[in-house]
């Protein structure tokens, strides 16, 4: 009997890192993104699908309450957004991995984000409190599994790492607490490897690595900013030094290249040379925070280059009339105004009143408090039954 419960129990614990894994996996929805097909029809199939290649290997009521709970965490987030006002495609469940749903804009500020992220748990948790009831009237263990996998499913995504949700939500709070995830997802590899476990922690390193680069990000950007308005001002000044105005045989107005188009031609080719020179003699790795400064400067003579390659070329190969210099300049404006965009976004997406952190703070928290109840509820009904009655 004692031989018999401790087979149940580790045949349990294999379901359970196995569920962690499929669900991770659809934290990586962004990877299979592209997977945008048709409407419902399409989510139903590949449910359907999906059903059946975890039936296969898990019974068919594991394989209906696993698809189930994941439906409802993931149109937790669609509810989420379609409140919000964003956009997003149908589920397409996918074997062995989960369920894609991709946004179709991406949100205005971690504060949304959080709202998106926390749609899913909180929906999914709420999917699986009719078990509670069924399994108090017909004792059935069933329900316990669906009491525990749903409890399960939910509260590890709440784990404060991103691709996650929990580390969508936290950073409303700070992304600083990414890397304390990172750092309690460490051990937790080697007791329990897995594959998908260790692509979140691949993906959650680099988007904490994003974040904390993202003070030199600014500073290159704002450089670039200062180099394209730069740009837009040659631009404009280009007809008043570098053609004569004329009229054609038609009577049209037209801009004739003088001597000093030709000679600018050369001046650029000569910076061109003495840039790339510069550029290959420096070295093209340094060392993050602490070589910043050798980085900067060689990341501004890129920029630079990349400044000087645009007005060769608008010498080069652009045809010039008054019509194109003005469709041209149109373009350069609107660039400049998408930088920007950018650097408005880097500096404010993760700005958020006290009052909203608290209010973040609490509901995660208390939501991961109640999840973690209802986790040792179920555990509790499993232990009670054999694996096989369910």
């Amino acid at each position: 009997m004692t031989h018999s419960r401790s087979s149940g129990s580790q045949k349990r614990l294999k379901s359970i890192l196995v569920t962690i894994g499929l669900l991770a996996a659809t934290k990586l929805k962004w990877i299979i993104g592209f997977l945008k097909l048709s409407k419902f029809g399409t989510t139903f199939i590949s449910l359907g699908i999906s059903l059946a290649g975890y039936a296969v290997f898990y019974g068919w009521k594991f394989a209906f309450a696993l698809i189930y709970l994941i439906f409802i965490h993931e149109m937790g987030h669609l509810l989420a957004a379609k409140r919000k006002g964003i956009a997003t495609s149908p589920a397409v469940f996918l074997p062995f991995v989960g369920a894609v749903i991709s946004m179709k804009e991406a949100p205005k500020d971690a504060k949304t984000e959080a709202y998106l992220a926390y749609g899913g748990p909180l929906i999914g948790m709420i999917g699986f409190l009719p078990a509670i009831p069924l399994y108090a009237v017909t004792n059935n263990p069933f329900w316990g599994l669906v009491i525990m996998l749903g409890a399960m499913i939910n509260l590890f995504n709440l784990f404060p790492v991103s691709p996650l949700d929990g580390g969508r939500i936290v950073s409303v709070l700070s992304t600083k607490i990414w890397f304390i995830g990172l750092l309690v997802m460490l051990p937790l590899l080697f007791f329990w490897f897995s594959p998908i476990l260790i692509l979140v922690f691949i993906f959650g390193f680099i988007t904490w690595w994003k974040r904390a680069r993202e003070g030199y990000i600014r500073k290159v950007l704002s450089y670039k900013i200062d180099k394209q308005k730069t740009h837009i001002n040659e631009l404009n000044n280009m007809t008043a030094y570098m053609f004569d105005p004329a009229v054609n045989d038609e009577g049209e107005l037209i801009y004739r290249r003088n001597v000093s188009y030709y000679n600018l031609q050369e001046v650029y080719r000569k910076q061109e040379r003495q840039m790339m020179s510069n550029i290959k003699q420096k070295r093209s790795f340094f060392i993050p925070f602490l070589q910043d400064k050798e980085r900067f400067k060689y990341d501004q003579q890129k920029v630079e280059f990349e400044f000087l390659e645009k007005k060769k070329h608008l010498l080069t190969v652009f045809s010039m009339d008054s019509e194109n210099l003005t469709r041209k300049i149109h373009s350069e404006e609107k660039e400049l105004m998408n930088l920007k965009e950018n650097m408005a976004r880097l500096k404010t997406y993760y700005e958020a009143p006290k009052k909203t952190k608290w209010l973040v703070l609490v509901l995660y928290v208390g939501l991961a408090a109640v999840l973690s109840l209802f986790f040792w509820y179920g555990t509790n009904i499993m232990e009670q039954y054999p694996p096989g009655m369910f």
